[in-house]
């Protein structure tokens, strides 16, 4: 029996299902009549993105007079208070239910895998140690030969077991990294890898391109290849593991938003463009993100306005007239 997917069935991206929700909620909240123009002109831009708010809409139907579908039929302000709940479930849908992102990012059936606010050691056949970050996933390709690893979403830190001969690889869309030593971290979003090396090096091709990464460097890995290694306080990163806690130095804050998401239940909405151009260096609890969200809005122009439990939005504060 074969199993033919449509467009319909496959997997949508988890930027583009987090921007459809984002479009739902501001539709609701904010009306369509203004929104129409913009709200169109994405829907246009990408064929996953109607296939996205189809996809959300579908996942509504025990609701009735989903938003999204008054939205796509006249770009009008659907009815408030009913509504906006709906809008809220829909968005919850992306992050409050952990079977239906796993399904939909394919993380289901991987290997080992993490919750939010979960972390994970595990001791691999070959003796290497592979710990996990909330809300991570990897496959695993141990034979004869080589030994890899698959991440395919979250943060990880590696402890190579030596094994000349098998090479030690971590594969990522922007990349494969081979341990030319033991110890390092791999953080994967949407579009990029970060390495951190913490002891030895590694050869990492990104691109068509090859560096070497020392002890106490970082790089950044996206759709260019490799970015320029910055240096990174080794002691202060493996400190920061040890006590789950989300070390930024220097980083954009929409970085770190994302970061600190992997570690909340639920939505953690923010617009990256408005928030670009703001870096931080900060210290946060990753097991207390409130807290965390909290601290970022005493120091930053920045309000965190919570919706329910599973839906929060960081935006920009509005200067007082």
């Amino acid at each position: 029996m074969r199993c033919v997917r449509t467009a319909m069935s496959q997997p949508l991206p988890h930027s583009v299902l987090r921007q459809a929700a984002e479009w739902l909620v501001r539709l609701d909240h904010e009306g369509g009549a203004a929104n129409e123009p913009a709200f169109r002109a994405w829907l246009a831009a990408d064929p996953q993105h109607p296939q996205a708010i189809a996809r959300l809409q579908g996942h509504l139907l025990p609701l009735k007079q989903a938003p999204a579908r008054a939205a796509l039929r006249r770009a009008r302000p659907p009815r408030h208070a009913a509504t906006l709940v709906k809008c809220l479930a829909l968005a919850l849908l992306l992050a409050g239910v952990p079977a239906y992102q796993y399904e939909q990012r394919g993380y289901l059936f991987a290997d080992l895998s993490t919750g939010r606010s979960e972390w994970h050691q595990t001791l691999l056949a070959d003796g290497s140690d592979l710990q996990l970050e909330g809300n991570t996933a990897v496959n695993l390709h141990l034979d004869a030969s080589q030994r890899r690893v698959q991440l395919l979403h979250g943060e990880m830190l590696v402890t190579v077991a030596k094994d000349a001969q098998r090479p030690f690889y971590v594969d990522t869309p922007q990349g494969s990294i081979r341990a030319l030593g033991t110890r390092f971290i791999v953080e994967l979003s949407d579009t990029a890898t970060v390495v951190k090396m913490l002891e030895s090096s590694t050869r990492i091709d990104s691109a068509g391109h090859t560096i070497t990464l020392g002890p106490g460097e970082q790089v950044r890995l996206d759709a260019s290849g490799p970015g320029t290694p910055k240096s990174v306080d080794v002691q202060a990163q493996q400190q920061a593991w040890e006590a789950h806690q989300l070390l930024a130095n220097d980083e954009p804050l929409a970085d770190v938003l994302e970061r600190l998401a992997r570690h909340r239940p639920g939505v953690l909405m923010f617009d990256r463009k408005a928030l670009q151009g703001m870096r931080v260096t900060v210290m946060l609890p990753t097991d207390d993100s409130d807290r965390a969200l909290r601290l970022l809005s005493r120091t930053l122009p920045i309000e965190v306005s919570t919706y329910t439990p599973w839906l929060t939005r960081v935006r920009l504060k509005v200067p007082a007239e």
